[in-house]
């Protein structure tokens, strides 16, 4: 055999398998859970809960703060107590809003 016959027998193989690729369908699995979704969701929930006990403790917190700076005449305690109930109002808002915005911008991308 020649070599440009071994080239032609080559290559036409190589076209017809590409014109039978072309003819078949490309498979679309349906979309799957990766394995150990569960864990990182249980976890994804533990922080979330751990989030919003801490933004309890700090409006709490501010409360006590406040609290004893004006019992005791200590401004700076008082001052403090102030800003960390605004921070754990702030901080309450973000949380609540969180869930929405990621929701809403996820749907809009997909």
């Amino acid at each position: 055999m020649s070599v440009p016959h071994l080239l032609g027998d080559a290559l036409g193989t190589q076209f017809s398998q590409i014109h039978l690729l072309h003819t078949l369908a490309i498979p679309n699995p349906g979309a799957e859970a990766p394995p150990g979704s569960g864990a990182i969701e249980q976890v994804v929930g533990y922080v979330r809960w751990i989030a919003g006990v801490s933004i309890l403790g700090l409006f709490f917190g501010g409360i006590i703060a406040a609290t004893a700076g004006r019992l005791w005449d200590h401004h700076g305690s008082g001052r403090l107590g102030a800003r960390m109930i605004v921070g754990s109002l702030a901080l309450a808002l973000l949380f609540g809003l969180g869930y929405t915005l990621v929701s809403q911008f996820a749907a809009s991308t997909a």
